[in-house]
């Protein structure tokens, strides 16, 4: 199983339903969290690069069957990990408001015109 990108291991252990748990952390409080592992190739502490082998798939913990059970959390919060392997909502969410390299300046987009509410009849 590849790394989703570069951080740091701060968990390698079992975690319950999850079974045996990697969870790498990225920095600005994002975090990767892979579960239902058979073999670990990473132990906390280390760091890691994007694609690097972290360990294998498998089904500890309550898994039906082989398979990873990946997640995403922001400051804890666990969010939707789909989003994050879209280009265009990573600039505009994430590059744009970092000023990392090569992104340019997205123009703020003005909010909606007040509409008040409509009254029921």
């Amino acid at each position: 199983m590849p790394a989703a990108n570069d951080g740091k291991v701060i968990f390698a252990d079992n975690l319950g339903i999850y079974g045996n748990c990697i969870v790498i952390d990225h920095g600005f409080g994002l975090q990767t969290i892979y579960g239902h592992m058979s073999q670990f190739e990473v132990k906390k502490g280390d760091m890691v690069k994007k694609a690097q082998e972290i360990g294998r798939t498998g089904s500890t913990g309550l898994a039906g069957g082989d398979h990873l059970h990946f997640t995403m959390q922001v400051d804890g919060v666990q969010v939707n990990a789909v989003e994050w392997w879209d280009p265009h909502w990573i600039h505009d969410r994430i590059l744009s408001k970092t000023g990392a390299a090569g992104a340019e300046a997205v123009p703020e987009t003005p909010a909606p015109p007040h509409t008040p509410k409509r009254r029921r009849r």
